[in-house]
């Protein structure tokens, strides 16, 4: 089950949350996992959990709203391994706020990390994809990249861009033979995801019964594995420009495997159609401080 034996996979975000199983996923597939993030302490638990599983790591804490950081992480890379197979686009911030609360810099930095991030990284390891022939880029997206939520006006705009990002790049990049497509975010069936914002630290201090409600990182491997490596071993000539949820996703392996998935997602594009729905009477929404709040309408 070492299906990743001898690639290089890339997974920005890992310090936590989705990112942190599908570095460890994809280290148990034999991959050489380059682990990003920006807080040191965070990523420090994921090395330890990949090491601890026998698995090969490289760690590179780095702030990728900074396209020099990334130029920095491009070089660090290729001088280690001198190749990139896999780009598992992970790392998202949202400020939780408002429109009235969101400032300029809330909206760059966010739109820096959700998009530009992805679309840079994409471009600066590029050139190593083209010349080993093959790669698939993953872009990670959620349920706000078809609808708008209250207090997500910079992160709702991000996801959306990034989809239509991953359409150019899945047209553009399939002659190289490089896969490009969304994947968005699940947990296993009664457990839900740590909010993208709430450090490794704070998840520590909740409640135990309030950790209960979230999956933890053995679960989310067991769960999503599989489907996470059929991800990263697609290329141009297989599953490209697709938006694909991660549960649907395991579950149609678990069904009917491998081949018969591939062959029926494979030759395919994703149109975003929009349609009209209810105005709600109401809304929750989150807070940056972990709470909710209801905007009601008249």
């Amino acid at each position: 089950m070492r299906r990743l034996e001898g690639k290089v996979a890339l997974v920005t975000g890992s310090g936590r949350g989705f990112g942190r199983p599908v570095a460890i996923a994809y280290a148990l597939e034999g991959a050489k996992v380059v682990s990003v993030a920006r807080t040191g302490s965070e990523l420090a638990i994921t090395e330890e959990m990949i090491a601890s599983k026998g698995g090969e790591v490289l760690t590179i804490q780095a702030d990728l709203s900074d396209p020099g950081e990334i130029l920095r992480l491009r070089d660090r890379v290729i001088d280690e391994y001198g190749r990139m197979d896999v780009i598992f686009n992970n790392a998202a911030t949202s400020p939780w706020k408002t429109v009235g609360e969101t400032t300029v810099e809330d909206w760059d930095r966010t739109l820096a990390v959700n998009l530009r991030a992805p679309f840079f990284l994409t471009k600066a390891f590029l050139d190593a994809m083209k010349g080993q022939g093959a790669g698939s880029v993953i872009n990670v997206t959620s349920g706000a990249a078809v609808r708008g939520f209250v207090a997500e006006v910079a992160y709702c705009p991000s996801k959306y861009g990034l989809e239509g990002l991953t359409q150019c790049l899945a047209l553009e990049l399939k002659p190289h033979n490089i896969a490009v497509n969304t994947l968005g975010v699940s947990a296993p069936p009664g457990r839900g995801l740590k909010p993208t914002e709430l450090t490794q630290e704070e998840a520590d201090r909740m409640p135990a019964e309030v950790r209960e409600r979230y999956a933890d990182d053995e679960s989310m491997v067991d769960a999503f594995r599989e489907a996470w490596t059929f991800m990263a071993l697609q290329d141009g000539d297989g599953v490209t420009g697709q938006r694909v949820s991660t549960r649907r996703l395991a579950d149609e392996l678990e069904r009917d495997g491998w081949n018969a998935v591939r062959e029926r997602m494979r030759g395919r594009l994703t149109r975003a159609v929009y349609e009209p729905y209810e105005f709600p009477r109401s809304v929750r929404y989150q807070t940056r401080e972990g709470g909710w709040r209801e905007l009601v309408f008249g």
